[in-house]
């Protein structure tokens, strides 16, 4: 038999640990900044996400029917149920609203985190405010987020929707022309896009900058001043100007040098009305965070409201942290106590229970071997002699200590451990 399902995975100590570490990191980042965490339900309605241009075909939602015959999905993303949150428990709530999650999202077919079909988020929703300072705020908490779990070199690249749709509208493209084109224009493929355009019909000006837009990409300034010398309408370079504002308030902020600006940025969630942005690592090419704004999703509910937000792929932040090795975890030191005697096994056990109220992980355990300590991680192993306490730093130093200070044991230990360090 075999008991493995493609695509999902087993989470082991080690990772667990430094799971923990991480999400502990991101929690506090995130309530710093007035961001509070909500878990929605696993599952959700099919119908919550149907009607959703972009967002997840239904074909790779996992879908179960309950006892009364309703169709349900394993939530595929995290937006949509904030959104239904905020448009009914929160329908008479002072705006912004502020939410934040870590969850797992569930696709048959995910080529965002390492093609897994159960995959982890951390993000942040900000519901109610359409101003220019929101969306600043995300970039720099996305930016401020990466760094604060060890991405030293962050990257952020933005994008409009508005842009992009704004350009096709200037261009007259026929919309049965325009997925494919998106899908060229995002990919910079420009034979592609040379060869395309030689079966459609577009005006000269329309050529040239289908076939320009492909080179544009890079330092924000440079590519806004090259698309304001284009042939295009009054309403695109309006949307150049929101950007343009956006880019300089990043500037105020000594951060537009982690910021670079691709007009044709697309994302798969066709929800997205305006501001665009992904997240990436220096030297690092699969996806990290993602965000943009997204003022319609909340009408399906009635209440139509702007909303802006991001979220991490918790799976490649891993991903990209174990092969750099730049988060450096705070893990409590491990201890096991040994004993040789049966009557000093209360003994071991008060020791044990003093060193956990102190912070430190304990187990007490006789006959551990190698392998048992490395597998268990220990680092200082306490073995109670018949007169002493032996000391040992897990393939380093040791120190006896007499046990007639017993009331003393634990000071004695840690200050001993200090000398060490």
């Amino acid at each position: 038999m075999n008991a493995f399902v493609e695509g999902v995975r087993d989470i082991l100590p080690a990772e667990l640990r430094k799971r923990r570490a991480i999400y502990q990191t991101i929690r506090e980042v995130f309530e710093a900044n007035a961001y509070r965490e909500v878990i929605t339900p696993t599952l959700e309605s099919l119908e919550l996400y149907a009607g959703i241009e972009g967002l997840v075909d239904k074909s790779e939602m996992f879908k179960v029917v309950d006892d009364r015959g309703q169709i349900l999905v394993l939530r595929p993303d995290l937006t949509m149920p904030i959104a239904r949150l905020a448009a009914s428990r929160f329908q008479d709530s002072p705006r912004p609203l502020k939410f934040s999650y870590l969850s797992s999202a569930f696709q048959s077919k995910n080529s965002q985190s390492l093609s897994l079909k159960e995959k982890t988020q951390a993000g942040v929703e900000l519901i109610g405010s359409d101003s220019l300072e929101s969306d600043l705020e995300m970039i720099l908490l996305l930016i401020k987020t990466m760094q604060k779990v060890g991405v030293e070199e962050p990257l952020v690249d933005i994008g409009h929707a508005d842009l992009i749709n704004e350009i096709f509208a200037d261009l007259k493209i026929a919309e049965t022309e325009k997925k494919e084109l998106r899908q060229l224009l995002a990919a910079k493929n420009k034979v592609g896009i040379k060869n395309y355009i030689k079966d459609i019909e577009v005006t000269e000006d329309a050529a040239e900058v289908l076939l320009r837009l492909p080179s544009l990409f890079g330092a924000p300034k440079k590519v806004v001043k090259e698309l304001e010398k284009m042939p295009l309408s009054t309403e695109t370079k309006d949307a150049l100007k929101t950007l343009e504002k956006l880019f300089n308030k990043l500037e105020e902020f000594e951060a537009l040098k982690y910021i670079t600006f691709d007009p044709m940025l697309i994302s798969r969630h066709g929800y997205y009305t305006g501001l665009i942005f992904k997240g990436y690592a220096k030297g690092y090419s699969n996806l990290l965070a993602s965000g943009g704004r997204y003022d319609n999703l909340t009408e399906k509910f009635g209440v139509e409201e702007p909303a802006v937000g991001f979220a991490l792929e918790i799976e490649n932040l891993l991903d990209y942290l174990n092969r750099t090795e730049n988060f450096s975890e705070d893990l409590e030191k491990r201890f096991l106590i040994s004993y040789q005697q049966d009557k000093d096994f209360k003994l071991a056990s008060e020791l044990a229970e003093d060193l956990r109220n102190a912070g430190f992980v304990t187990e007490v355990y006789n006959g551990a071997d190698s392998k048992y300590l490395d597998f268990q991680q220990v680092d200082f192993v306490i073995n109670l002699e018949a007169d002493n306490l032996e000391l040992k730093q897990y393939g380093g130093a040791s120190a006896k200590i007499e046990r007639n200070q017993k009331e003393a044991l634990e000071y004695l230990i840690l200050n001993k451990i200090e000398e060490w360090e």
